[in-house]
């Protein structure tokens, strides 16, 4: 609903700062278009002011952001308990296939030839090292999208994206929170 208020009135301020431009010609400079701008500022809705506060607070802090990427962090530390031990399992378990003796008469001394050798195979464990397999492939596939999900958010990202969807907000508090990425405001604007 602040999102809702603080839209209509940033349009309905917009065409006003736009007419005020233009009445100025194509000789205006960038010094009084950041004048009109900035009178315009100052005219603001409390609906707009209550928002900007609200970014601007969100915008300086970066509790959420640590404690997204804590929760990230320890996904991925704790998720490589299993894989080392699904790993240590995966390479012990390669031998399915051993021989057994069958019909071993009681007596030790008997002839060698009465004692018949099998084949014996245990398909469970070609089984759980195929599922061992699938779970390492599955644990280290989420630990990649975690990775490149966190390099994207606050390494790739050259800017906070919330400006992309509040394109209206002010110039000075645009250059305030342009600074870092590593804020509140992101990652609120991902779950939007």
């Amino acid at each position: 609903e602040i999102d809702n208020c603080y839209h209509r009135a940033a349009e309905g301020r917009a065409p006003k700062i736009e007419k005020q431009i233009q009445s100025k010609g194509p000789g205006i400079t960038e010094r009084e278009r950041r004048e009109i701008i900035e009178n315009a500022e100052k005219e603001k809705s409390p609906e707009q002011n209550l928002f900007e506060k609200y970014l601007e607070r969100r915008g300086q802090s970066n509790f959420l952001a640590k404690l997204y990427l804590a929760r990230h962090l320890a996904i991925i530390c704790l998720s490589s308990i299993p894989i080392s031990y699904l790993s240590a399992y995966y390479a012990r378990q390669r031998q399915n296939e051993f021989t057994c003796a069958l019909g071993e008469p009681p007596d030790i001394s008997s002839y060698v030839e009465l004692k018949l050798r099998v084949n014996c195979k245990l398909p469970a464990v070609q089984l759980q090292r195929i599922m061992a397999a699938v779970d390492i492939a599955l644990l280290c596939t989420m630990n990649l999208i975690i990775l490149v999900n966190l390099l994207h958010l606050f390494v790739v990202r050259k800017s906070n994206f919330v400006f992309d969807k509040l394109h209206k907000v002010g110039i000075k508090t645009r250059r305030r929170w342009q600074k870092s990425q590593f804020c509140d405001i992101n990652i609120l604007a991902m779950f939007c």
